[in-house]
């Protein structure tokens, strides 16, 4: 398995699977899972930093790690109405949150269905991991539903529970109200 940056020629595949892994999140948002495509689309052709896909033959995962919040809501309103990028916005900002001096945060790591269990995404993640240490980020940051294999799979990694964050509108738009926020120290 090959762990690089994403490049122009992954977009396709990223967003496939970013699609097939988040198609309940990504409605919520922006209504379709064809619109959040086109957007998704069009937002990592040109943000593409801290943007990494691990390729086995073709491109099987994709994870998107920043260290300072991402400037979204301008790219939505070009790409949506006011309105709906406004709305838009207000969802993504639950996940997007912002690092501080020597923080990571893993906004989502996706592996192909297909691929799923066969131990591609903990080397992926582990990669990640080493990616971030090497960029000086001292701990790394995600956010996860309070229920479900991605607690299990984080926890796994060395991860602990930060915080534990109750919303409604999570709720609502998302399913759970309950979301964990997951914390690994990478300085030792």
């Amino acid at each position: 398995m090959i762990v690089r940056k994403l490049m122009e020629d992954d977009l396709v595949d990223a967003v496939r699977i970013i699609a097939l892994s988040f198609e309940r999140e990504l409605i919520a948002i922006f209504k379709d899972v064809d619109i959040a495509r086109d957007i998704a689309t069009e937002f990592f052709r040109v943000n593409r930093d801290g943007c990494y896909v691990a390729e086995e033959g073709r491109v099987v995962a994709f994870a998107w790690l920043i260290k300072e919040k991402p400037k979204i809501f301008k790219f939505l309103k070009s790409q949506m109405s006011f309105f709906d990028g406004l709305r838009s916005y207000i969802l993504l900002r639950f996940f997007l949150r912002r690092p501080k001096k020597g923080e990571g945060f893993l906004v989502f790591i996706a592996v192909s269905p297909l691929r799923r269990g066969s131990g591609i995404g903990t080397r992926f993640m582990n990669e990640v991991v080493s990616i971030a240490r090497s960029e000086k980020i001292n701990t790394l940051k995600c956010m996860v539903p309070a229920e479900g294999d991605a607690l299990i799979f984080f926890k796994n990694l060395g991860f602990e529970i930060n915080g534990i964050f109750e919303n409604k509108l999570a709720e609502k738009y998302f399913s759970c109200r309950s979301w964990v926020l997951l914390c690994k120290d990478l300085s030792a």
